[in-house]
């Protein structure tokens, strides 16, 4: 193994992501035998992306692992391989989250009935995902001013996470419905 495959690190990006995908299988076979009263649409249509992504994710890792097995591979071809598995990772792992979040908050509602309580489900969920966004940026980017604020990726999944708590806030209000 070279010294730039252990730096790029892929082989572990692809059983994570491999991980994922049945994960992502595991939970859509386990709720449609039980579904909620609503959100199955919404939930299944961001599991079934978030699957595209992490096949995606395996995909392009398993790409940029082949090329750095050639000699004269292409650093800048294989880090935007490796970039471009991170983004379909983070942004297949976001919509798993909020997948969660509304099928958490759904199965809530069937179960206990409508209450403030059950708005404490999806907004703690969401809020520790952001706490651990924010300590792994911290130690990511330690010594970097500011750096933490520009993770534009994170930055965008986080936004994501923060719409999809805004429509279960409408669902509850039964301003919208989340099908």
């Amino acid at each position: 193994m070279s010294s730039k495959e252990e730096e790029i690190n892929v082989k572990d990006w692809i059983v994570l992501s491999t991980t994922m995908i049945g994960i992502v299988l595991t939970i859509l076979a386990l709720i449609w035998p039980n579904r909620p009263s609503n959100g199955i649409i919404t939930a299944t249509f961001l599991l079934m992306i978030g699957f595209i992504l992490f096949v995606n994710s395996v995909s392009a890792n398993s790409k940029a692992k082949f090329e750095i097995k050639q000699s004269d591979f292409d650093e800048e071809k294989v880090f935007r391989f490796v970039s471009f598995a991170e983004y379909s990772f983070g942004l297949g792992f976001t919509l798993v989250i909020i997948a969660f979040a509304f099928l958490g908050y759904k199965y809530l509602i069937d179960d206990v009935g409508k209450n403030y309580l059950i708005l404490a489900l999806p907004f703690a969920f969401l809020i520790s995902a952001w706490v651990l966004i924010i300590i792994y940026n911290s130690i990511n980017y330690s010594g970097k001013a500011f750096k933490i604020l520009r993770s534009m990726k994170r930055n965008i999944w986080i936004f994501f996470e923060f719409i999809s708590l805004i429509f279960i806030v409408l669902d509850y209000f039964e301003l919208i419905i989340i099908p």
